[in-house]
């Protein structure tokens, strides 16, 4: 069947990376959430290892239709057809996926609301990095901070682009993220995003430029020099000001 670049299709080949990925996520005796499985080739993987259930969302109606056929009979797994980021609940203690690079954002934010305190992920290499970064990196920003905020972030494996047919044009990474227990605010949100729009600028400057009014005894630190704790820390003296 012809893979779809539209949909970010590019199924892993490697059968040690995909044994490897599924002891990682152990999946065991939980309730399990597989993104966008494609043709079942991690799928299979996991099912040997024995999961109380597992759910594979594929958005892509013909694989979705090959995964039913495929794994038939097989009493504790199921095929839901759709888009995961429109799923409207979940059960799953683990969430598991390579995940199509154009949405790791939206799909990392969707993950952030689930139930799930565990997700196993392959994603872009660079994407990776942004995540996992430290203040002062040339990859730390906004992502760092949001990531690592909601999640306890893990850079486990870089994986080859040539370990994926078709193969994608860079390197992807095998992530392990662990949920918090902290709710992003709207505005926690947006304060972010501001000071890092103009991160090579102090605080103030930054969130000047954004339209919002802050006290002058700020920090004179640039964004990218603050840890999240200390970005969480400015945001919560100063929000009672913030706009929305």
């Amino acid at each position: 069947m012809k893979l779809k670049k539209s949909l970010g299709q590019h199924f892993l080949s490697s059968p040690s990376i995909l044994e490897f990925e599924a002891t990682l996520a152990n999946p065991k005796g939980k309730d399990v959430l597989e993104i966008g499985p494609g043709d079942g080739r991690l799928t299979q993987f996991l099912l040997k290892k024995s999961p109380k259930s597992l759910t594979a969302v594929e958005m892509d109606p013909v694989w979705a239709s090959h995964l039913e056929e495929r794994f038939a009979g097989t009493p504790n797994f199921k095929v839901i057809e759709g888009d995961f980021l429109e799923l409207e609940s979940s059960d799953a203690q683990l969430i598991v996926g390579n995940i199509p690079y154009y949405i790791s954002s939206p799909i990392l934010f969707k993950i952030a609301k689930m139930k799930a305190k565990t997700a196993i992920l392959i994603v872009q290499l660079e994407f990776a990095k942004r995540m996992a970064a430290e203040p002062k990196s040339s990859n730390y920003g906004r992502l760092s901070v949001t990531s690592q905020l909601l999640f306890e972030v893990k850079l486990i494996k870089k994986i080859k682009k040539g370990s994926f047919n078709p193969p994608p044009r860079v390197d992807s990474a095998l992530i392990l993220l662990r949920r918090k227990d902290f709710e992003m605010e709207p505005k926690l949100e947006e304060f972010i995003r501001a000071i890092f729009s103009h991160k090579n600028q102090n605080i103030k400057n930054a969130l000047s430029h954004a339209g919002i009014g802050v006290p002058e005894e700020l920090p004179k630190k640039r964004a990218r020099e603050l840890s999240k704790e200390e970005i969480l820390e400015i945001y919560n003296s100063i929000k009672v000001s913030l706009p929305g």
